[in-house]
């Protein structure tokens, strides 16, 4: 049976990883409505088609998280009625999500934990850097202002898999969805980006790269359970709790979290 998580995905034929967060259910059993928070990868290749198909879906607000250098090298596509928000998580990409194989090479060399490594640093990062909280509490900031039906929040970075990854955590989170299916939610990235990894990993070894630099390449592409763990790791080591991190690292106070679910969940 294919997976139901294909049903979040959007018809966005030049972006990759467009994805409804409407749909998921809490613990209390209440639904996120569609049309209120889209994740994705960068909104760069979009056609005009895309343009009209994300607008007349109800897109108001996008919060790109990603560095200068991304922006400026794969500007979004805005158009009139969509308000932008520039929000870096990191100053420059942890993620190394626009890294071309040849400079893994020169990062990495032949040491195949590098990207793996690389990746648990940037999530230590996400979740305890100054940059990472100021930007993720500024998301909570539009989607408290994001209160009319039909109205959508999108964020994103390049891939659409770890800053926007952990947005979507800290989301899910505290709307009250439970923890098996925020991670159902983060490691479904795999499975959308699967033919792209695949395609890529197999001109990089037709051009001669190794095992090694395979890998490496694989871990910064993909999304792992070892990541989500390591993640929820550092926030507990901080902070005791995601919950506790959403009110002493984001801010919210419980009147916020009250109003987040009255915008995003219906019965």
């Amino acid at each position: 049976m294919q997976n139901q998580l294909y049903r979040h995905l959007l018809d966005v034929k030049d972006g990759r990883n467009f994805r409804e967060l409407g749909g998921y259910r809490t613990n209390s059993g209440r639904k996120i409505k569609t049309h209120k928070l889209i994740r994705s990868g960068h909104l760069a290749d979009l056609t005009k088609s895309d343009e009209r198909y994300l607008a007349g879906y109800g897109l108001k607000y996008d919060v790109d998280l990603r560095t200068s250098y991304e922006r400026e090298h794969q500007p979004d596509k805005v158009w009139s009625g969509l308000n932008y928000f520039a929000d870096p998580v990191f100053d420059e990409d942890l993620t190394d999500s626009t890294m071309s194989i040849s400079d893994m090479a020169r990062a990495g060399g032949e040491n195949a934990s590098w990207g793996f490594k690389r990746m648990l640093s940037a999530y230590e990062n996400m979740a305890t850097g100054q940059n990472a909280s100021k930007a993720y509490r500024h998301l909570f900031e539009l989607l408290l202002q994001n209160e009319k039906d039909h109205e959508a929040v999108l964020f994103h970075c390049t891939a659409g898999k770890d800053r926007t990854g952990f947005g979507a955590i800290l989301i899910l989170s505290a709307l009250g969805v439970p923890m098996k299916t925020i991670e159902r939610d983060y490691l479904f990235t795999n499975e959308v980006v699967a033919d792209f990894v695949k395609e890529k990993l197999a001109r990089e070894q037709a051009k001669g790269a190794g095992p090694d630099l395979l890998n490496t390449f694989r871990d910064l592409q993909t999304v792992k359970p070892a990541y989500f763990k390591h993640l929820f790791k550092t926030i507990n080591a901080s902070y005791g709790s995601i919950n506790s991190y959403l009110h002493q690292q984001i801010g919210l106070s419980s009147s916020d979290l009250l109003d987040l679910r009255a915008i995003y969940l219906e019965d």
